[in-house]
């Protein structure tokens, strides 16, 4: 939805963090703001709204909608050029590969209300703008805060939470070193959560913004990792290595079925920047 920005005069937030200073990356103050939340201390958290409704939003939009109908203005239109969006934003964001082919792996194995953690990562950054959700809170992202090694402990969380809904939380190999020994945990518990490890053997983020920003000045972003899946055998977790999305979707598959902790590594070299279709130009 990035390009609609230089077009928006006015955005409707509907029970969402509503800072758009952020959002457009501070390029654009003048777009003006109607938030929509239950919680009154939440309308104004971020930045003063031009209008506060304080209402549920099922209830506040149902309200909405009954007045754009009586003043005949028809939804067909929009929907049609979002879908077309949507059409020309797959054919956009078509070389993000091998980072696609094991999203589309997940997410044809993951049932619609299986939860699916993105720790920071190169698969985790295109899961944002690419993985198709299907029901509320079967994303869990940390947003805008930048959590590293986050995921790991977030995956024993909700795993505890949901109980038998498969959760699988996808991991750097830097980002999954933070929380490595959570692992015990996991095993003693018998939190049957699957722990996937992208190793590109660095901190590939870092990496690239150094090759990028710092005329490939590259300090301290390689990593020397462990061997994953004898690091997991050692905490008596079943564990294997993968090298394609094809492999991968197979190793999910039976790791999802066993209802027991498992850990996939992935390996690959360094993949195509998501960023282009993160950041938002200054276009006005």
């Amino acid at each position: 939805m990035h390009p609609l920005w230089k077009h928006c005069d006015v955005v409707i937030v509907v029970g969402a963090r509503a800072h758009l200073p952020l959002q457009t990356w501070g390029w654009d103050d003048r777009i003006k703001l109607i938030r929509i939340d239950v919680d009154p201390t939440e309308l104004d958290r971020f930045q003063q709204p031009e209008v506060a409704i304080l209402g549920d939003s099922l209830a506040t939009l149902a309200a909405i909608n009954e007045q754009l109908k009586s003043r005949n203005i028809g939804a067909k239109p929009r929907i049609e050029a979002s879908r077309g969006r949507q059409v020309q934003f797959a054919q956009d964001t078509k070389g993000l590969e091998p980072q696609l082919s094991y999203l589309r792996a997940i997410r044809d194995v993951l049932p619609d209300d299986g939860i699916l953690i993105d720790d920071l990562t190169q698969v985790g950054y295109v899961a944002r703008i690419a993985y198709p959700v299907y029901k509320p809170r079967t994303l869990i992202t940390s947003g805008f805060q930048g959590t590293l090694g986050w995921g790991v402990a977030t995956a024993l969380g909700a795993k505890r939470a949901v109980g038998d809904r498969p959760v699988v939380v996808i991991s750097g190999d830097g980002g999954f070193m933070y929380n490595v020994q959570e692992l015990s945990t996991a095993v003693r518990h018998r939190i049957g959560a699957v722990f996937v490890v992208f190793n590109d053997g660095a901190f590939g983020n870092v990496k690239r913004m150094q090759q990028e920003l710092h005329g490939n000045r590259v300090i301290a972003s390689d990593l020397l990792n462990p061997d994953f899946v004898r690091l997991g055998e050692s905490y008596g977790i079943a564990s294997q290595r993968v090298r394609s999305p094809e492999a991968f979707r197979n190793a999910l598959e039976k790791a999802i079925a066993s209802g027991e902790p498992n850990l996939i590594e992935v390996t690959f070299g360094e993949v195509p920047s998501p960023w282009p279709f993160i950041e938002l130009p200054k276009v006005r």
